[in-house]
C-alpha cells in the first residue's frame, strides 16, 4: 500500500540520487558552514566497520564535517558493548520512523538530521547536506566547564533542542598486507594515508574500529530563537571518563523545532589526542607483504 510517508521517504532518497547524477558546480555550499554527520551503528558489524572506514575518509578530505558516531546497544551475549548507549537505540528508532523504514538500517547514517545517508553511496547525501545553511557554533573550555556561544539563526519555528556530545579519540590499529609481486610507492603510500582503495593492497582491522565514539551525551536546553551564550559543566562526563577526560572531544547540536529536526547550528571542539590520530601523516605507513605460495617438491 502506498502511503504519503513511503512517497515522502521515496522523494528523498531520489532527490539524493538525483544529485549524485548531476554537476554540483551551479550548487552553492555555505562557506564554513559545518555539516553534521550522525551515525547509529554496531559494533562488530561489517557493513558498519566499511562505513567508518568511507567516513574517516570522507573527514580526512573536509575540515567542516562533524561526526556524531552513537554506538547502538545489544544484550546479547558475546556482544561487543565498548561506547554503546541506549539513547542511540531511542535515537535510531525515531530517525526510522522519520524515514517511513520498517527495519532500523545497520548502519543508519543521517546528514544534517534530514539525509539519509546510503552506507555504499554517502557521498551523495553529505554533498547535498553541504548545500544546507548550518550555523557555527563557537565552543571554548574552561577548566571543567564548555563555553556555548550560539550565533543569530535563520530559523522559520524559533525554537529548538540544544545536544551535548562527548567523544573518544578514533580507536582500533589496521594494517596493510600487499601483493609480494607490487612494488610500493610514494603514491601508493599517499593513498593508503588517505583511506582510498589501492588494488592488490588488503587492508586488515587488527581490533574492532571505533571512529571518534560518542562516549556521553546531554541534552543541555532548549534554544528559543535568538542569539545565546552558555556555559556548561562537564565535572560529570569528566568523572566518568577519568584518567582519559583530557582525551574528551565535545559537539554540539541544535535540531529545529524538536530533538530530531533539521540541525540548524552546530560546532566542535576536538582534543589534540584526536587531531593526532585523524591526522593522514600522523605516524609511518607499515606494510607487510604476502608470503609467496610454497611449491610442494617431488617425494
Amino acid at each position: 500500500m502506498v502511503t504519503f510517508k513511503n512517497l515522502k521517504n521515496l522523494f528523498l532518497i531520489n532527490a539524493v540520487t538525483i544529485i549524485s547524477l548531476i554537476s554540483f558546480s551551479n550548487i552553492s555550499a555555505y562557506a564554513g558552514s559545518p555539516t553534521v554527520i550522525e551515525v547509529y551503528g554496531k559494533n562488530g558489524c561489517d557493513s558498519d566497520t566499511k562505513a567508518q572506514d568511507k567516513l574517516f575518509e570522507i573527514l580526512q578530505k573536509d575540515d567542516d564535517i562533524i561526526l556524531i558516531n552513537c554506538r547502538r546497544y545489544y544484550s546479547d551475549k558475546g556482544e561487543d558493548r565498548r561506547y554503546t548507549l541506549n539513547f542511540c537505540n531511542e535515537r535510531a528508532r525515531k530517525y526510522n520512523d522519520k524515514f517511513g523504514y520498517s527495519g532500523i538500517k545497520t548502519p543508519l547514517i543521517v546528514v544534517n538530521g534530514k539525509w539519509d545517508a546510503f552506507r555504499k553511496n554517502m557521498e551523495p547525501a553529505v554533498k547535498i547536506g553541504k548545500t544546507d545553511r548550518v550555523f557555527p557554533i563557537k565552543l571554548s573550555l574552561h577548566g571543567q566547564s564548555l563555553n556555548i556561544e550560539i550565533p543569530d539563526i535563520e530559523s522559520k519555528e524559533k525554537t529548538g533542542s540544544i545536544f551535548l556530545y562527548a567523544y573518544m579519540p578514533t580507536q582500533g590499529e589496521k594494517e596493510y598486507i600487499a601483493d609480494p609481486d607490487l612494488e610500493v610507492t610514494e603514491q601508493i603510500k599517499e593513498k593508503l594515508r588517505q583511506n582510498k582503495k589501492v588494488p592488490f593492497i588488503q587492508k586488515v582491522h587488527l581490533a574492532n574500529f571505533y571512529l571518534r565514539p560518542v562516549f556521553e551525551y546531554k541534552k543541555v536546553g532548549n534554544w528559543a530563537g535568538e542569539k545565546m551564550n552558555i556555559t556548561i559543566p562537564l565535572k560529570d562526563m569528566i568523572y566518568l571518563a577519568g584518567d582519559r577526560a583530557k582525551d574528551l572531544s565535545y559537539v554540539v547540536v541544535i535540531h529545529e523545532g524538536s530533538d530530531y529536526g533539521t540541525i540548524i547550528a552546530a560546532g566542535e571542539i576536538k582534543s589534540q589526542e584526536e587531531m593526532l590520530r585523524s591526522l593522514p601523516k600522523s605516524k609511518p605507513l607499515e606494510i607487510k607483504y604476502m608470503s609467496r605460495p610454497t611449491q610442494a617438491t617431488s617425494p
